[in-house]
């Protein structure tokens, strides 16, 4: 007897063990999709635009340094050089203020999708020039050329129309690229030389609507910055190195306040360090390479399919494990005898369970082909069980427990945060069950029916 209950946890075992194959495989198929989502991604960024990151505006003013220097010669003659340097002068906003409005769209390649977001967005500003541009040095040595604001953007095949931009409350000419090297790319807009012999203060308003793929994030430059955003997107994930001050998040969307200064961030004087002397043509440089920080929005996917079917997967052994464990204990209670290809075939049901809910879940909701799927597998290990274990109140049982799972991994799946309290919880109830349920057996002499005792057919348990 001893023997043939170790052969049965042997095979069970086994049995385990061979199930984690499929499994893997529907995780690899999974991982599949999931490049393939990936790919669509990336397809629609380069036919459209990617993910941006906006940044400015920024006041640069040009100028030329002279230094003069006097030498003697060996015939103690004074020589006078005058050489001259062309330089930049970079002014951050005193006060910056943001408002967006994003709306978004899905694009679907296929059975993909991916989601584009157009952005309206207002930006007011304020600047502060100082008098000689708060150069310690002689005014007559410098000559200040033709100033500029500039506004850069990651990608700027977003630009839908053309921007606006207003400078004391008069409109300016936009052109192609910032002429800056820290953010080569993006729009910037002539203002003309200023009177740089007192202090000077103004205001600029720009106007942009921009399209974009899943992220808008924001760089914040200036002393005091303020960014608001509306959209309909009710699944807004708040990146980036800074929280929104206020958010409200509901079914008909998401409203958020970001509010920074210049004392939380180094932007500022990364754009300093990294301004390149001023060119008299309009070409743009190769950027170094800056890191900025950055706040914004990822426009996520209510329920990530394969994410989701990922996690349920990692739960599949622990079906398998609680539903071989509940047919043991019923061969040992009832001296039932279910044959090791039966346990394999209810794993395998087990195990398709979770490629029918990734495959119904690309043409339908997460919920519904969870449902759909869930209830098949029930229904059919109801039926078989029923005709395995030769009685219907048992497969109903078995049902019920099934049902319970299904349940539970539903649960888990939709509470991230939960996960860890309802698994433990969970594995705590089959422990408690398996444990009452056998707490009269007694184990040195227990034993399933034995193969060698015959096999009655006609109601499933051992020959006596």
């Amino acid at each position: 007897m001893q023997k043939t209950l170790f052969y049965k946890l042997a095979a069970i075992g086994f049995l385990v063990l061979l199930l984690l194959i499929p499994l893997k495989m529907i995780e690899g198929v999974i991982g599949a999709r999931q490049m393939r989502q990936h790919e669509v991604e990336q397809t629609v960024a380069a036919s459209s635009a990617g993910s941006q990151v906006l940044i400015g505006p920024v006041l640069a003013v040009p100028y030329i340094e002279r230094c003069i220097t006097r030498t003697v010669d060996e015939k103690m003659r004074e020589k006078t050089t005058v050489t001259e340097t062309e330089k930049l002068a970079l002014f951050m906003p005193e006060t910056l203020e943001v408002d967006n409005v994003a709306n978004i769209e899905e694009k679907y390649k296929g059975l993909y999708k991916t989601f584009v977001f157009e952005n309206r967005g207002k930006w007011r500003a304020t600047f502060k020039v100082p008098a000689n541009l708060g150069l310690d040095i002689d005014p007559k040595l410098i000559t200040p050329g033709r100033a500029y604001l500039s506004m850069g953007m990651s990608d700027v095949r977003g630009i839908l129309g053309r921007p606006n931009i207003l400078w004391d409350g008069q409109p300016l000419t936009v052109a192609q690229g910032t002429r800056l090297n820290a953010f080569p790319q993006g729009v910037h807009a002539d203002i003309g030389k200023l009177d740089t012999r007192l202090e000077q203060r103004f205001s600029a308003g720009i106007g942009l609507h921009l399209i974009g793929t899943y992220t808008l994030s924001f760089a914040p430059v200036g002393e005091s910055v303020t960014v608001r955003m509306q959209s309909p997107w009710a699944h807004p994930n708040f990146t980036g190195r800074f929280l929104p001050r206020e958010r409200k998040i509901g079914e008909s969307g998401f409203s958020a306040r970001w509010e920074t200064t210049h004392f939380a961030s180094n932007n500022n004087a990364i754009l300093k360090q990294t301004a390149l002397s001023h060119s008299d043509d309009t070409r743009v440089r190769a950027a170094p390479g800056i890191q900025c920080d950055t706040f914004g929005v990822t426009f996520m996917e209510p329920v990530n399919i394969y994410l989701q079917a990922e996690r349920a997967v990692k739960y599949g052994i622990l079906f398998v494990v609680l539903t071989f464990a509940g047919f043991f204990i019923l061969e040992t209670l009832k001296k039932l005898r279910i044959h090791p290809l039966q346990y394999g075939l209810v794993g395998l049901a087990l195990a398709v369970f979770f490629l029918l809910v990734i495959s119904l879940t690309e043409h339908i909701s997460f919920a519904l082909a969870y449902l759909a799927a869930s209830t098949a597998c029930i229904a059919l290990l109801g039926y078989y069980l029923t005709h395995v274990l030769k009685s219907r109140l048992r497969g109903m049982t078995f049902a019920a427990l099934f049902t319970l799972l299904y349940g539970v991994l539903y649960a888990l799946l939709l509470s991230e945060d939960n996960a860890l309290a309802l698994g433990a919880i969970l594995l705590f109830a089959a422990l408690a069950a398996i444990m009452v349920l056998t707490r009269n057996v007694d184990w040195y002499h227990a034993a399933i029916a034995d193969p060698k005792e015959g096999f009655d057919g006609a109601n499933g348990v051992a020959a006596r």
